[in-house]
C-alpha cells in the first residue's frame, strides 16, 4: 500500500507541469523520474505477485473509509 504525494508523485501533471515556476529542469526531471519509478515499482510487485494499492494523499485525508474499504475487499475475496 502506497500513500503518494500528489506534488511529489505527478497527480494530474499534464495540467500541473506548466505551473512549475522555479528550478524547472529539476524539479520537471525528478517528479517525472518519481512517476516513472512508481509504474516500476508496480510492475515488479505485480509480476512478483503482490497486489498493489496506490491511493493520493487528499483521497486517504478526505476519503480514508473508501480506501480503506478498498483493501478490505480485496483481502476479503482471498478468504
Amino acid at each position: 500500500i502506497f500513500v503518494d504525494g500528489e506534488y511529489w508523485h505527478g497527480y494530474n501533471w499534464e495540467e500541473r507541469k506548466p505551473k512549475v515556476k522555479t528550478n524547472r529542469e529539476f524539479w520537471i526531471a525528478k517528479i517525472e523520474r518519481n512517476i516513472q519509478r512508481d509504474q516500476e515499482v508496480n510492475e515488479e510487485l505485480d509480476r512478483l505477485g503482490y497486489k498493489v494499492f496506490r491511493f493520493w494523499e487528499t483521497e486517504v485525508k478526505k476519503e480514508l473509509d473508501r480506501c480503506l474499504d478498498e483493501v478490505t475487499q480485496y483481502l476479503e475475496s482471498y478468504q
